[in-house]
């Protein structure tokens, strides 16, 4: 038999409940029976809830946002919808690799999130175009932010096709549905979470800077994985969310890398900006 633990308060504890240390005939019990039901009450101590159903859950229909789902019936424009990438399922809830990783956002949650942290991680949830989110904190150049906007929109907007699709077939449901304690720093969006729409986007996009500015590169790689980490930070994402969404990226630039369009608009923002300074 497997249990889930976490802490919850018992509203089904009354007075009656708690009458019934009267029939203890040692003082010390019924003290102890009291100091117990009183830290039930205020969610000190853990009780286990049985979780024989814990594999089955998964994130639902209804939690889905219809925006989200628009992006399926859109389809991609450039790549072939039925494109696979190697994508394995996700680790099943009740596998230890799972409940290690509940662990270890359990630990980012009490190490604590500090001021920088929590700002940043607001801002990377913000509900516009993730390609100006990525550009707009200075880490790319402003003229190749400015250069490479149109391509990297082309690409996210392949990028995201594959990553709902995917997210729908798994249906991994979010960290804090496994771990009701997990406290999140913005909400769980209305998606699965496997793989991380962050981690893909962020990936993707700081492989295409890359081609164009390779000088740079581990500085737009390092963004990238930064940006990931901190949707784990946030409680809102695994790590193995994050390394599912960083190879698939890598499996999209591949595909995109085979279409001509693609490569030419590639070859002509990367001449433009190895001119910049003649």
């Amino acid at each position: 038999m497997k249990f889930l633990y976490f802490n919850k308060l018992i509203l089904n504890i009354n007075k009656d409940v708690c009458h019934k240390s009267l029939l203890f005939s040692s003082e010390f019990l019924k003290k102890r029976y009291f100091k117990v039901c009183h830290l039930l009450l205020i969610g000190i101590i853990s009780i286990p809830v049985l979780a024989d159903d814990i594999e089955h859950v998964r994130f639902k229909e209804s939690q889905w946002d219809s925006r989200i789902l628009r992006i399926l019936i859109e389809g991609p424009l450039r790549l072939d919808s039925s494109l696979e990438f190697g994508i394995s399922p996700p680790p099943t809830n009740n596998s230890d690799i799972t409940k290690h990783e509940l662990e270890i956002l359990k630990g980012y949650q009490r190490q604590g999130r500090s001021p920088v942290q929590i700002a940043k991680i607001k801002r990377e949830a913000t509900s516009g175009a993730f390609v100006d989110m990525f550009l707009g904190d200075s880490v790319v150049p402003k003229k190749l932010a400015k250069m490479a906007r149109n391509i990297l929109l082309l690409a996210d907007r392949e990028c995201q096709y594959f990553v709902v699709n995917y997210k729908k077939r798994f249906a991994r449901p979010r960290p804090s549905q496994l771990a009701p304690s997990l406290s999140l720093v913005v909400s769980n969006p209305g998606h699965a979470a496997y793989p991380s729409g962050h981690a893909t986007q962020s990936m993707l996009m700081a492989s295409i800077i890359s081609l164009i500015d390779s000088d740079n590169k581990l500085r737009y790689f390092s963004y990238a994985r930064a940006i990931a980490k901190r949707r784990e930070i946030a409680g809102v994402h695994y790590p193995s969310d994050s390394l599912s969404g960083q190879q698939l990226a890598m499996g999209i630039l591949n595909a995109l890398m085979e279409n001509t369009d693609f490569k030419a608009e590639l070859a002509r923002v990367t001449l433009r900006y190895s001119q910049r300074d003649e």
